[in-house]
């Protein structure tokens, strides 16, 4: 066995162990009468005190086992320098926090690896329903210790399908749907839906919507490893940890099904998260000007943070609660400020904290615009 491998295997049993006693931590909540929720602001959903507890035993326990590796968790501020790795932790604490909240079995640990932006090993553990996923790449993928492998459906026709009932009746469809089972009551965690159909007990599952790349790279390891394939809806690799961290739609079934599937769904159209990325400033815009420690020009620039109704987005839920940090003379200074800051909110996903540099400033007293 190669070292590369030999090192993915024992990440893989460090998962295992660890996805069991955060899933007992997780329990644990629900014996002592159910963790405190409440809402993520801009319409994010539900979160517990379960999702940020077991989210601070994975942090702690992945990043101190192999510190080399980059992280992204749903309930982690995400720092894009944290996961510029070649291999980066994939954290979802609890996904189906909906269900968690309302006593409903269909939630789950997500644990993952991506390498170079490809999942390359996952554990999805589901403690309410007594059922835990593991997959590497190669080696292939296990419900509690047996053998997944995908259906090996060829037609539309009777297709066991989990999606949103409007996915099939929607009218606007230029081909109507064949006749399909849907599940009644679709589970909402998005990777249980992507183990079910790596498990063969569903044949597809299809999103036609935005999804985190936490929300799919361990389900994508899970169907791959099965014999399936799991793509965007235009057939798509699903590439992990870029700019945005976010894949435009889910498509996962068997090999076969799958073509049909991606022939059907292409006709919708939906953004590609990688549209929101930001743009890298022009090299000769800035940095003379903000380098004032060596022309020993006094620049403006203002570090601040506030929580945001919406993390895509810069409208703040409380102007007067925002946290002023300091004013500094050049960017250098701001920015080790500014990472100062947003490291003590890692924990708190609509905290976010902003450099801004004063380039033109008003004299209302003359309406004069002073350049800098």
């Amino acid at each position: 066995m190669q070292a590369a491998e030999r090192t993915l295997t024992q990440d893989l049993e460090l998962m295992l162990a660890l996805a069991k006693e955060a899933g007992d931590l997780a329990l644990s909540y629900t014996l002592k009468g159910g963790a405190e929720a409440w809402n993520k602001t801009g319409g994010k959903g539900p979160v517990t005190e379960a999702d940020l507890a077991v989210n601070r035993l994975c942090l702690k326990q992945l990043q101190t086992a192999r510190p080399e590796y980059g992280w992204l968790s749903e309930e982690t501020l995400d720092d894009p320098a944290a996961r510029a790795k070649s291999r980066v932790w994939v954290v979802d604490p609890i996904d189906g926090t909906r269900a968690y909240i309302s006593g409903d079995p269909h939630w789950c640990i997500a644990l993952a690896i991506v390498e170079e932006g490809e999942a390359v090993a996952s554990v999805l553990y589901a403690p309410a329903l007594g059922q835990m996923y593991s997959a590497r790449k190669g080696a292939g993928a296990f419900r509690n210790g047996r053998a997944l492998h995908t259906s090996q459906r060829r037609q539309e026709e009777g297709l066991r399908l989990i999606a949103n009932d409007g996915v099939v009746t929607h009218p606007s469809w230029p081909e109507p749907w064949p006749t399909v089972e849907l599940a009644r009551p679709k589970p909402n965690a998005t990777l249980l839906r992507m183990a079910f159909v790596a498990a063969g007990d569903w044949d597809a599952t299809l999103v036609l919507g935005e999804k985190a790349d936490w929300d799919v790279a361990a389900g994508a390891v899970l169907v791959t490893e099965a014999g399936g394939r799991a793509t965007t809806h235009l057939g798509e690799p699903l590439v992990f940890n870029q700019a945005v961290p976010a894949q435009r739609s889910v498509v996962a079934s068997g090999n076969a099904l799958h073509p049909l599937l991606v022939r059907r769904a292409e006709v919708v159209k939906i953004p590609d998260p990688q549209a929101r990325a930001p743009q890298p400033m022009p090299v000769s815009t800035e940095p003379k000007r903000m380098n004032s420690a060596k022309t020993g020009k006094q620049l403006l620039h203002i570090v601040f943070g506030g929580e945001l109704k919406d993390v895509t987005g810069v409208e703040f839920e409380d102007l007067s609660q925002l946290d002023f940090i300091g004013a500094f003379p050049n960017y250098q200074e701001a920015y080790d400020a500014w990472k100062a800051a947003a490291q003590r909110t890692v924990d708190q996903a609509e905290m976010r904290y902003f450099i801004l540099h004063a380039h033109k400033l008003l004299d209302p007293a003359t309406g004069d615009h002073h350049n800098v």
